[in-house]
């Protein structure tokens, strides 16, 4: 064999050698990229399963507190619902009282509109100072139905500190017609509102609406 053919081998035989060398490093390599990938897979998997289980856990201790809180509230509601309604009743009474016509045994008008003034006060203090459990629109309701019933009152209270001989017939009729008027309302137009205003107020702690309220 020449001289340059031994040579010639000699270089291919160390080329194969590197070829198949490199070959086989990166093959270790890729099994190491693979193998160091799937455990990769595996951790993120298990991190997120428990990053998962750890919010789920921390939301549905968030909905129990919200829970909770509500129905805290809704029990405050319902009292303070339960108590201002009671007293709105009370103050009714005693404006329908007072407006009367009817007299039984000559009752004193003047300590009648006294009691009617009182309650109406004893009922709207409480309500103001409970009135951020209930809805503004509620709110509203229930001081245009205070003001009337008030203003009816007031009406009619201005006549009944003067005796009946010492007004004049031009005074009496506003004084008939006054307490006309006022018992009118007492009869026909607050017990409409205060209906509407009851309906509204058991929707609101959780009474089912009526078939003709919910057509």
């Amino acid at each position: 064999m020449e001289a340059w053919q031994s040579i010639l081998l000699a270089i291919g035989g160390n080329t194969a050698l590197i070829v198949v060398l490199a070959w086989l490093a990166r093959s270790l390599v890729r099994n190491s990229l693979t193998r160091d990938l799937e455990n990769y897979k595996s951790e993120l998997a298990l991190a997120t399963q428990s990053a998962t289980d750890r919010l789920r856990h921390d939301l549905q201790l968030v909905a129990q507190e919200h829970q909770v809180i509500f129905s805290k509230l809704q029990e405050r509601r319902a009292s303070v619902i339960g108590e201002a309604y009671g007293l709105l009743v009370e103050a009714y009474r005693e404006g329908s009282r007072f407006t009367s016509p009817i007299s039984f045994g000559e009752p004193d008008k003047n300590r009648e509109y006294v009691s009617a003034i009182n309650t109406m006060a004893a009922f709207y203090d409480y309500f103001d100072k409970n009135r951020i459990y209930l809805p503004e629109p509620i709110c509203e309701k229930i001081e245009s139905l205070t003001k009337d019933m008030r203003s009816q009152v007031l009406r009619m209270g201005g006549y009944i500190q003067f005796n009946d001989d010492v007004l004049g017939p031009a005074a009496m009729q506003k004084k008939w017609d006054a307490w006309e008027s006022s018992w009118t309302y007492f009869q026909e137009q607050a017990p409409a509102a205060r209906s509407l205003l009851e309906r509204e107020l058991r929707l609101l702690i959780g009474d089912e609406p009526s078939v003709n309220e919910v057509r």
